[in-house]
């Protein structure tokens, strides 16, 4: 009833269906779509794997694992106010530090407080690094005298990691 109030007296009822309603304002059947599943299933499984390989995921996460490795070691420094030397050598990043203050090598394996063992990075398999060796002194500058880069790389995909001279700031 008070449906019948408001509405003109063209308005139909919401449940009335218009008899010349088209075939194509009525939706898709269910042959079409699951036709349409079947293809797109098709195209994420053999094309999807063709944008994004394991190599590309493993070099951008070895890449932050560095970063986040050499900042560790620049902020040790500052922190133990020791010389701490970083060695990438086969495809490994390691980290030392000297046991004296104002001594000329590290003796010691910085400790990597997550597993409490000595901190060392290896690269995943396919990824490789170039080698590169420094040292941070104990107010967190690098011993180069210009900026240097690691080259995270696999395949045809390589990521750099840049270490600034004058502040040891890692990009």
């Amino acid at each position: 009833m008070l449906f019948a109030m408001q509405c003109l007296p063209t308005c139909r009822h919401p449940s009335a269906q218009n008899p010349v309603q088209s075939r194509s304002e009525r939706g898709f059947t269910l042959p079409e779509l699951v036709t349409v599943m079947v293809v797109l299933s098709i195209l994420a499984a053999v094309a999807m794997p063709k944008f994004f390989t394991r190599s590309e995921f493993d070099v951008f996460g070895f890449k932050q694992e560095i970063q986040q490795s050499l900042r560790f070691a620049q902020k040790s420094a500052v922190a133990k106010r020791r010389m701490v030397c970083v060695a990438v050598a086969s495809n490994t990043l390691t980290l030392q530090y000297a046991t004296a203050y104002g001594a000329g090598s590290c003796n010691q394996s910085l400790i990597d407080p997550s597993s409490g063992s000595a901190w060392s990075q290896a690269a995943p398999s396919g990824v490789s690094i170039t080698a590169l060796s420094f040292t941070y002194d104990a107010l967190g500058k690098p011993s180069f005298s210009s900026a240097q880069t690691l080259a995270v790389t696999a395949g045809s995909l390589t990521q750099n990691v840049v270490i600034e001279a004058e502040t040891g700031y890692v990009r």
